[in-house]
């Protein structure tokens, strides 16, 4: 019984995976006809361009399978297939989904609260979604109810939205509506509530849930992996933790004396930064320029943010390698967890035809608030559990650590394939001579117990006929 119990947990690990889609960076023309190289490209078209750059994968839904195009948003903390206030506003970005055309489309109950995204009512669902099972993107494996909210206007241009952000309160909307991860795992499809959005380019890569850090990261070193519980703040846990210092400069100088955060927030490509930075920086590095005239500091149209930014600009006849080499290095330290988070001057700027962004930009009501955005995200891996509220951070850079390159592929193959071997040729092998084994013992024992009776019974039989002898 206990071999048989540890084979179904060794079958039951091996059945369960890993799901995995590509996502690309969707862009929108905020710009019209300027674009990077035109002269009149300034800090309100930079800002445009990177503020709010949203992921999206592309779902199969249903049988016969319909392709819905989803926004990956921290925004957002369910997943919603309708016309959406999250949708991009733009034809290519659209989708169609019908659910009369699928054949495994179910309503549910096991959300049934409202939900003020769509224009009308919308119900809780689920059906079938397909799915890569592998980071070589060739097992497309289909997956049968999986929850979703939909929109009543599923024969209007509509598009899907998977959110990642969470509630503190288990009472609170987030908990009580379908959700894309935790959808896969109620249905032991994977075996955690992690995923991560590993960056394999400039603008695109790979969504994976139901992973962990060493899988994906063939290099992996325990030591490089911080865990950090998410940082309480209002009504909800932000992905965010506090930061002790900030140091700047190949001196190493420190900015200290304010409470300090970071929000994590992959819909913003650039870092925020916080007041007591902007200072430093605009004194201690800026202010010649600003004299000169050959940089600016721009208050950006707020029509696409929530917030007025200042974006700092710089002409780049008059500023270029030189200065930007001399420009000091960032460095943002987690005591608790001794671990810096670093990023460099060549990092921190964005080159165009003829000028120079900064790539931090800073909120005019100011506070101690930092953003970090893709920027931070293509240099960091960071795995978050949904489940935890916590998140890893791997304290190193990915390199050539590609979880799409042939080293990493060939190691994910061969692993399943060992597992696969075990799982179905050693085990039952193990298993069968284990029966065997104790069936063969067994008999041996029914044996010696038969002996023992036929011994038992001579034995009796010959005292009892000498102590009848000895009567006569």
């Amino acid at each position: 019984m206990f071999v048989k119990y540890i084979f179904l947990i060794f079958l039951f690990n091996i059945s369960s995976c890993v799901i995995v889609y590509p996502f690309k960076t969707a862009y929108v023309n905020k710009n019209g006809n300027i674009d990077k190289n035109s002269k009149e490209y300034n800090a309100t078209h930079f800002l445009n361009d990177y503020y709010n750059r949203l992921l999206y994968i592309k779902l199969e839904i249903g049988s016969p399978p319909q392709e819905v195009k989803a926004i990956l948003t921290y925004d957002e903390c369910g997943f919603k297939i309708g016309k959406a206030n999250k949708c991009i506003n733009e034809t290519e970005y659209y989708s169609h989904y019908n659910r009369n055309k699928s054949s495994d489309f179910n309503y549910t109950d096991l959300f049934p609260i409202h939900i003020n995204e769509f224009d009308g009512d919308g119900y809780s669902a689920q059906d079938t979604i397909y799915a890569y099972t592998d980071y070589s993107l060739k097992n497309y494996v289909k997956f049968k109810d999986i929850g979703f909210y939909l929109g009543s206007d599923t024969n209007d241009e509509l598009c899907g939205v998977i959110g990642f952000k969470m509630n503190r309160y288990s009472n609170g909307t987030c908990p009580k509506i379908n959700n894309f991860i935790r959808s896969f795992k109620s249905n032991n499809i994977i075996n955690n509530y992690k995923w991560i959005l590993k960056y394999n380019s400039l603008d695109e890569g790979l969504f994976i849930i139901g992973s962990n850090m060493n899988e994906i990261i063939p290099s992996y070193d325990e030591k490089n992996l911080v865990l950090i519980y998410s940082r309480y703040i209002g009504g909800t846990y932000p992905w965010s933790f506090d930061i002790d210092e900030i140091k700047v400069g190949k001196n190493r100088r420190v900015l200290s004396g304010t409470e300090m955060w970071v929000e994590i927030e992959n819909d913003f490509s650039l870092l925020m930064g916080n007041n007591l930075y902007q200072k430093y920086i605009e004194e201690e590095f800026f202010k010649e320029f600003f004299d000169k005239n050959i940089c600016k500091k721009i208050e950006c149209d707020p029509h696409y943010y929530h917030y007025k930014y200042y974006v700092i600009e710089c002409d780049k006849e008059k500023f270029g390698s030189e200065q930007i080499n001399n420009f000091p290095n960032i460095s943002f330290l987690i005591r608790s967890k001794e671990t810096e988070i670093t990023f460099d001057s060549n990092e921190l700027f964005t080159e165009t035809k003829y000028k120079y962004f900064f790539n931090v930009v800073f909120s005019i009501y100011g506070g101690g608030r930092w953003v970090f955005g893709k920027l931070f995200l293509k240099k960091y891996p960071v795995m978050f559990n949904l489940d935890q509220d916590t998140f890893e951070i791997y304290n190193g850079i990915y390199g050539n650590n590609d979880p799409n390159n042939e080293n990493l592929n060939q190691s994910f193959s061969t692993t399943a394939l060992i597992l696969i071997i075990i799982g179905l040729v050693i085990i039952p092998c193990i298993t069968a001579f284990l029966f065997y084994y104790l069936g063969k013992k067994g008999n041996a024992l029914r044996k010696i117990k038969a002996n023992e009776l036929d011994d038992d019974y001579e034995y009796t039989s010959q005292k009892d006929a000498i102590n009848n002898e000895n009567r006569s």
